[in-house]
């Protein structure tokens, strides 16, 4: 048995970037993922407003300017009746751009960043927690190669998806299949893209999911759809016939080549952030994916999960210094959290399930859009803190 300050288990961005930001302070931590890196994660690709500032403030600046990352400049919005929707837009600051970056590629840059911070990255498949009679958490259980072994520690950070073994062994059960989401992603090669253009399509049969086609070049995108599950089971059709749906369907029809190549295509689910829900614990805390953190309206979630890596180093590290990692210590994790987020989070299931009730609703914003697009867009402009919105 060996122990150790803190672990982080999963070493995807959330989990990357927290062990990144207390590694920085001085703190012994052990990120554990059951994967080597780089690997890829099924996801649109999309890197939103806010998250490169995040990493900036890790100190990842030279890392991100060196990386081959796609810039984003407009958006394609289409209704659940066919209209469609452009505007471009600018980001206000620096850190504030918007990019298409394959997750096999960012993963890593975040995970290369935590190990050169100073964290430790281990190669293990984390079967359990250790916990005490009294409940509190007190380190895991892991396999490395064929050998089991304990692993003690004073803080543990679940940082393992949406279904994350942290998450179970702390509550014990799954959450229930309405607060979840499906989606499925695929590389096409030989689509013409539009050039720096995000495409989301609210299709009649996605929504209040939809499809999106996120471009890596001039021929190829990342494609993709989305939806809460319990939408896509009364579907009745598989997730793979819903994206060779939407690839031969308009708009998107015209601008694939005879030869074009559909492949990768890889399905997963998603935890959307419920209107309450605890994730600081005696011991142990919840991060991004596992902390169920997913915008409900978008299916986002890279820069929820880096809010909370953010928010989780802070409590952490002010817990170690302290001396005390009890729940109540922690549990200014979850007040944080909630004054992050929570605002943002409840809006996205408001308007959910407004679209789910009514596609219509939706389509009438899309008339309003097509007859007054100069006045949507100085709306826009308002209500932005990241961009100058604009054709």
């Amino acid at each position: 048995m060996s122990e150790r300050e803190v672990i982080i288990v999963g070493a995807g961005p959330a989990g990357a970037a927290a062990a990144a930001a207390l590694a920085a302070r001085g703190h012994d931590v052990l990120l554990l993922d059951r994967q080597a890196f780089p690997r890829d994660k099924p996801c649109g690709d999309g890197v939103p407003p806010g998250t490169i500032e995040m990493l900036n403030d890790l100190g990842m600046a030279e890392r991100i300017r060196g990386a081959d990352f796609h810039p984003v400049r407009r958006i394609r919005l289409g209704s659940p009746w066919g209209r469609t929707w452009e505007t471009g837009f600018a980001p206000k600051r620096s850190g504030a751009e918007f990019y298409i970056a394959p997750r096999v590629r960012f993963d890593a840059l975040v995970l290369e960043h935590a190990r050169a911070a100073g964290a430790e990255f281990a190669l293990a498949n984390v079967r359990d927690l250790v916990i005490d009679a009294d409940g509190r958490v007190r380190g895991v259980r892991v396999v490395e190669g064929s050998s089991p072994r304990e692993i003690r520690a004073r803080v543990v950070v679940g940082a393992d998806g949406a279904s994350s073994m942290v998450a179970r062994g702390l509550r014990g059960h799954r959450r229930a299949p309405a607060a979840r989401g499906v989606a499925i992603r695929a590389y096409v090669d030989g689509l013409e893209t539009l050039p720096d253009t995000v495409e989301f399509y609210f299709s009649r049969p996605f929504v209040p999911g939809y499809a999106w086609a996120f471009p890596l070049g001039a021929r190829t995108a990342n494609v993709g759809v989305i939806m809460p599950a319990e939408r896509f089971k009364r579907t009745g059709r598989t997730l793979r016939e819903l994206l060779d749906a939407f690839l031969a369907g308009a708009p998107v029809r015209e601008r694939l080549a005879s030869d074009a190549r559909v492949e990768n295509a890889a399905t997963w689910q998603l935890s959307y952030a419920p209107r309450r829900m605890r994730r600081a614990f005696d011991g142990a805390l919840l991060v991004g994916d596992a902390g169920a953190f997913v915008d409900p309206l978008t299916g986002e979630g890279i820069h929820n999960a880096l809010v909370s890596a953010r928010i989780a180093a802070d409590t952490v590290h002010e817990a170690l210094a302290r001396g005390d990692t009890s729940y109540a210590a922690l549990s200014a994790y979850d007040a944080r959290c909630e004054a992050a987020l929570g605002r943002i989070l409840r809006r996205a299931r408001r308007v959910e399930r407004m679209v789910a009730a009514a596609p219509w609703a939706l389509e009438a914003l899309f008339v309003v859009a097509s007859a007054n697009s100069a006045r949507v867009q100085s709306l826009l402009n308002r209500m932005s803190t990241d961009f100058v919105v604009g054709n």
